[in-house]
């Protein structure tokens, strides 16, 4: 098969959110835009909105169906034979044949617009304040402060909450959250159709198969046979990293039909090892996507800002992209070094 399920997960969760990234870069940009031109609330308002309004979600739920379709078709390879349970019924070979039902809830579409419109409302209210505080004043000077602290004033939308004491860790922006929601979507529509799948084959047994880049969570589980009630109990009660009210949002691993033992991999690394590429694969992404954002700095710089503030922001440029070379080659092989450098495009 060309990709992996968790391979897939991972760059529909990086193409998630580089897409919010580029919306809140280009919002940046039209913030710092208007308020040299002297452009109204009201003129800003209408453009943000627009520019967030026209955002579709299907490509979202693309990209779900095309897990269950790699899900469902890798269910059915594994097995020697597979049939239809009731005489009459097409052949399950298809993926035409997928019947899933929701064993495990997914995120509503008013969910991801209730945050995107939070952001909306937050940006808007910081360019009213802006936008009267700049009058009178030295307008680069003004637009030269304002960006040193646009991101934190901005772009800081949704609470992070620990566990253990249910209070406010950090804050988290739009382009993290919302892909962070799109990763449980497609972890819990890969388990609702493996589940179905199960229920049409009559089968009780299921397994997670190893994936170099599991999280330390997940790790437990892998390549042990597991009941259905052990399943439902993995995603369903014991996973409690949090973010808002998601249950264990960065977590790639799939589910699969236990059919024999085969199924069961030698896994070459110790669990220390595993939790170490884990690690290197989400600095590698967060430094990855930063970059994205920092290039979009450095062009609004180059018209607004400073000298100074311009070799900052080409320093942070040069030290992710340093960071990420030191990351990536700390990986002990070719193949594990070439699925993270996927991910710094």
């Amino acid at each position: 098969m060309e990709k992996s399920n968790e391979q897939f997960i991972g760059d529909s969760v990086y193409l998630v959110n580089s897409k919010y990234n580029e919306l809140e870069s280009r919002t940046k940009t039209l913030y710092f835009t208007y308020l040299d031109k002297n452009k109204s609330p009201e003129q800003f308002q209408r453009q943000v909105e627009r520019l967030w309004k026209d955002l579709d979600h299907e490509f979202m739920d693309k990209q779900i169906s095309k897990l269950k379709e790699l899900v469902h078709n890798n269910n059915v390879e594994l097995g020697i034979e597979v049939k239809a349970l009731d005489k009459g019924k097409e052949s399950y070979h298809t993926v035409g044949d997928i019947v899933v039902d929701d064993y495990f809830s997914l995120t509503p579409e008013k969910d991801f617009r209730k945050i995107e419109n939070r952001y909306i409302e937050r940006v808007v209210k910081s360019y009213t304040r802006s936008y009267k505080s700049i009058q009178g004043k030295d307008k680069d000077t003004y637009i030269q402060n304002k960006l040193d602290v646009y991101d934190e004033e901005v772009n800081q939308v949704v609470a992070y909450y620990k566990q253990d004491t249910n209070s406010i860790a950090r804050y988290v922006d739009v382009a993290t959250y919302l892909s962070m929601l799109h990763n449980v979507d497609l972890t819990r529509s890969g388990w609702n159709t493996t589940l179905g799948d199960a229920d049409r084959l009559n089968m009780n047994l299921f397994i997670i198969p190893y994936h170099p880049f599991s999280c330390e969570y997940c790790q437990l589980y892998q390549n042990r046979i597991l009941t259905r009630y052990e399943v439902e109990e993995i995603l369903g009660t014991e996973a409690h990293e949090q973010v808002g009210d998601v249950l264990h949002p960065n977590c790639k691993c799939t589910l699969s039909l236990f059919w024999d033992n085969s199924q069961i991999e030698k896994v070459p690394y110790s669990r220390e090892e595993q939790v170490d590429f884990y690690d290197i694969r989400q600095k590698v992404n967060n430094y990855s996507l930063k970059i994205d954002r920092w290039i979009t700095d450095r062009s609004i710089i180059k018209r607004y800002g400073t000298q100074k503030q311009l070799d900052k922001i080409n320093r942070k440029i040069k030290n992710a992209n340093d960071k990420i070379q030191e990351l990536v080659n700390t990986l002990p092989t070719k193949d594990l070094k070439r699925q993270v450098e996927a991910i710094y495009r």
